[in-house]
């Protein structure tokens, strides 16, 4: 996992404006119509079957089943939005 300079001072903004001490980000899969899709909260602490990955000073907290997928994944911010750069999608068709 990687993360650009902008994506790390924007996640940095979103952490302290938080305000929690040992805040990190959740980095977790959902479930919805067109397939599982990797999501990213902010957390006030690491959960059971998490691993922590820190990048630039921000401890993401990822589930564990997905340390393979997000391993080539780089964090970027643009137009005002966080993109997981690099995440293979599942083949599956989309619902519309």
């Amino acid at each position: 996992m990687k993360i650009t300079d902008q994506a790390a001072n924007e996640l940095k903004k979103v952490l302290n404006e938080f305000d929690k001490p040992g805040s990190g980000i959740h980095v977790f899969s959902t479930q919805g119509c067109c397939g599982p899709s990797i999501q990213m909260d902010v957390s006030t602490h690491v959960g059971t079957g998490e691993t922590v990955i820190t990048l630039e000073g921000i401890e993401f907290f990822v589930a564990n089943d997905l340390l393979t997928k997000m391993a080539d994944v780089t964090v970027e911010y643009r137009s005002n939005t966080f993109r997981l750069a690099g995440l293979q999608k599942a083949s599956s068709g989309c619902c519309g």
